[in-house]
């Protein structure tokens, strides 16, 4: 049997500023009061903690380490070797596909070298 809310266990509150419209325009979002809202980001918390199913700090570091392979990953693609690999790659597919309009039907085998 489910509570009335004039039965319903009461708490009030005290928010940051700043928080209660926070609060309202993600209720709004995932079209909800703000009541339901906050009992379902207090549920969940409640269960990640219970189950620890979500380490804030863990994740906090996970997210700082993509950041950091991201940045990583865009200096490696700026390097000039990248770009001179990326070049020579252009210029084989070209003469490949040259070679391949000369000869219709030939297929081209490339020979790695070790």
């Amino acid at each position: 049997m489910s509570t009335s809310s004039r039965d319903a266990d009461k708490f009030v509150v005290r928010l940051p500023d700043g928080m209660r419209d926070q609060i309202n325009e993600v209720a709004a979002k995932n079209h909800r009061s703000m009541n339901s809202e906050i009992i379902k980001r207090m549920e969940r918390t409640l269960l990640e903690d219970a189950t620890g199913i979500l380490n804030v700090d863990l994740m906090d570091q996970l997210s700082n380490r993509c950041k950091e392979l991201e940045a990583r990953l865009e200096q490696l693609q700026d390097q000039p070797t990248v770009s001179l690999l990326k070049r020579a790659l252009e210029q084989v597919t070209r003469r490949c596909e040259e070679l391949e309009a000369r000869a219709p039907g030939a297929q081209l085998k490339i020979a790695a070298r070790g």
